[in-house]
C-alpha cells in the first residue's frame, strides 16, 4: 500500500462522510432519503466501511484514533433525529385526523434541530482529524510510513 493510495482512500472516506451528513440534512428538511443511504450505525456507513475495515492500517496513530469518538456521537445524534423523523411519518391516520401529529412534529423540531446541532459538530471533529491524519502521513519519513504499513 503506497502512502498516495493511502491518501486517496482518506479523501474518498471524507467525500462519503460529507455525503452523508448531506442527506441526513436533507431528511430533517423533509426530503425522502432511502433509509439505506444513511445507516444508522457508523460501522454501517461508507466512512465506516473504511475506517473499520482498510483505514486500520493506520490504528496505531492518535490521528486515526481520535476519529472514532465523535464519528460515534455523529450516528448517535443521527439516530435520535430519525427515530424522531419516523415517528412522525409512521403516525396512525387517526392520531393524523387529531393534529396531534403535527403538534408532535412541531414539538420535536427544536430537539431535532440540537441533535443536527450536535451531528454537525461531531462531523467537524471528524473532518479535523481527518485533515490532522492526513497531514501527519504528509509529514511522515519514508522510513515510518514503511513500518507503519508493514504493522510494526
Amino acid at each position: 500500500m503506497t502512502r498516495n493510495h493511502i491518501i486517496q482512500k482518506l479523501h474518498n472516506a471524507k467525500r462519503s462522510h460529507l455525503a452523508w451528513v448531506g442527506r441526513a440534512e436533507l431528511l430533517t428538511q423533509g426530503l425522502e432519503i432511502q433509509k439505506e443511504q444513511i445507516p444508522v450505525l457508523h460501522t454501517d456507513c461508507e466512512f465506516g466501511d473504511w475506517y473499520f475495515g482498510e483505514g486500520q492500517a493506520l490504528n496505531s496513530l492518535s490521528e486515526f484514533q481520535a476519529i472514532d469518538a465523535p464519528h460515534k456521537r455523529l450516528h448517535e445524534a443521527y439516530a435520535a433525529v430519525f427515530k424522531l423523523i419516523t415517528e412522525e411519518e409512521n403516525a396512525s391516520a387517526f392520531s393524523k385526523m387529531l393534529g396531534i401529529a403535527k403538534r408532535k412534529k412541531e414539538a420535536d423540531q427544536p430537539i431535532i434541530h440540537q441533535h443536527m446541532i450536535n451531528l454537525e459538530q461531531s462531523s467537524q471533529n471528524v473532518i479535523n482529524s481527518l485533515d490532522a491524519l492526513e497531514h501527519r502521513l504528509h509529514e511522515m519519513s519514508d522510513e515510518d510510513f514503511e513500518e507503519l504499513v508493514a504493522g510494526r
